[in-house]
């Protein structure tokens, strides 16, 4: 049975999901595409599980977020505490041949409080990795179920002979092809990390043949892969420890949808709850933006921008 990741395993914002023709304007963002034309399954796949990937992304957040809003109140609270009240922080040490938890610290009220602050930073820093993460994930979910409906490019070869005689006998035996897709898949994927997310998502925009939805003014589909590339900078940032912004990371803040991102090269580098408010917020339009547009693809430039001003979706 498969087990999902630890950053897949918690529901804190359940999503509606609905029919697009069923819409009614109650604000329901994840609208599905049925149909019963093969060619169009992936897209009915896709546009089913969006509102998954939106319910992981606030769940991600809400998690990190709630930490950090634990570690204030937890800030308050020793602030007023006398000093003879101390806060205890274990670890483990072998001691005689065992492994016995040991004080690692010990912190009065003011101490403990200040160290809850110093430590929120970190918390912040490491929650918006996570949030990238979320970013990598749906990437490569998506170009998986598109793959998986048009798997050509990847079964391509005399390497995967075998593979293409499973393809071809799927009906008959689809969980040998669905264990050897999977290992096929995992495979590409290993390999396209090389290659950078940007230019990952881009190719997925670009193969399935979306663009950005015909009401969309502002912001384009390249514009979005600078964004993820910001992104991807400040994450190596807090990945490899950066002590200063790089000029690459201020280079990236010059972009059209920086996100209120303004880091300077030379300055000490400091992520808040901000940065990741931003990200999820980001998540959030990007899985709308690929809603819509996987709709037009169906339906058409003019069907989508009628619904849209129908219902009041604001372009991006």
């Amino acid at each position: 049975m498969a087990v999902d990741s630890i950053r897949k395993r918690t529901s804190f914002a359940p999503q509606k999901k609905i029919e697009w023709r069923d819409h009614q304007g109650e604000g329901i963002q994840n609208w599905i595409h049925r149909t019963e034309k093969v060619e169009e399954k992936w897209i009915e796949e896709t546009t089913e599980t969006i509102g998954t990937w939106r319910d992981i992304s606030r769940s991600v957040y809400l998690r990190w977020a709630i930490t950090i809003n634990a570690m204030h109140v937890s800030a308050k609270h020793y602030t007023s505490l006398p000093e003879d009240r101390r806060l205890k922080t274990e670890t483990i040490r072998s001691l005689g041949g065992n492994a016995v938890k040991v004080p690692l610290a010990i912190w009065a009220g003011a101490e403990a409080s200040e160290r809850y602050v110093e430590s929120q930073e970190l918390i912040a820093a490491y929650g918006f990795a996570d949030m990238y993460g979320v970013i990598e994930d749906l990437v490569f979910d998506a170009h998986e179920i598109f793959r998986r409906h048009h798997p050509g490019d990847l079964i391509t070869g005399s390497e995967f002979r075998d593979l293409r005689r499973i393809y071809a006998n799927r009906h008959e035996n689809s969980a040998a092809w669905m264990s050897a897709w999977s290992k096929r898949f995992e495979d590409w994927r290993r390999k396209k990390l090389y290659d950078g997310l940007p230019r990952v998502a881009l190719s997925y925009w670009t193969g399935c043949g979306l663009k950005e939805p015909s009401t969309y003014k502002h912001t384009k589909v390249p514009d979005w892969m600078d964004t993820i590339k910001m992104f991807s900078i400040l994450r190596n940032h807090i990945t490899h420890s950066a002590p200063t912004v790089t000029q690459e990371l201020e280079d990236c803040c010059k972009i059209k949808g920086n996100m209120g991102f303004n880091f300077s090269a030379g300055a000490e580098l400091k992520v808040e709850l901000f940065h990741l408010m931003a990200i999820e917020c980001f998540i959030d339009q990007y899985l709308t933006a690929l809603n819509m547009s996987l709709l037009e693809l169906v339906y058409g430039e003019g069907h989508w921008a009628k619904l849209a001003k129908k219902f009041d979706q604001s372009p991006g």
